[in-house]
């Protein structure tokens, strides 16, 4: 698996809302910056998060889709940056937004595992 094929993973089941898939792509000690959100210091501490807006907010993922993907090998890790376009619903309604991920990726015997994730807002559309 490459690294670009981890990240595809990793959005497809993120786009599915499929808690179990998508968080089975983090390493256990992985870090996550979200926008609005506090820094996560372990893939529990996210999926926590995840659980409480589900159950709160009735947040789940409409689509999400990842253009203009670019991977950096460093030694053994792999950065990846791309653009990243998501619908995601909660009892509000939908809300679009366009950002830019920085995902560290970690070799994990034939997968990669996430390591740390940055999301941030872009100005840009996608």
């Amino acid at each position: 698996m490459t690294p670009l094929e981890a990240l595809d993973g990793l959005v497809a089941a993120f786009a599915s809302s499929d808690e179990d898939a998508y968080f089975a792509w983090m390493h256990p000690d992985a870090t996550f910056v979200l926008p609005g959100s506090p820094r996560f210091g372990s893939r529990e501490e996210y999926r926590a998060a995840w659980r409480s807006w589900v159950a709160d907010d009735g947040f789940r993922v409409v689509s999400c889709s990842s253009t203009d993907q670019h991977v950096q090998l460093v030694g053994n890790t792999a950065v990846v940056t791309h653009a990243v376009l998501t619908t995601v619903a909660t009892h509000e309604g939908e809300t679009t937004t366009h950002e830019r991920e920085t995902v560290v990726l970690v070799p994990d015997g034939d997968r990669w595992l996430v390591a740390h994730e940055h999301l941030s807002p872009s100005g840009a559309a996608q």
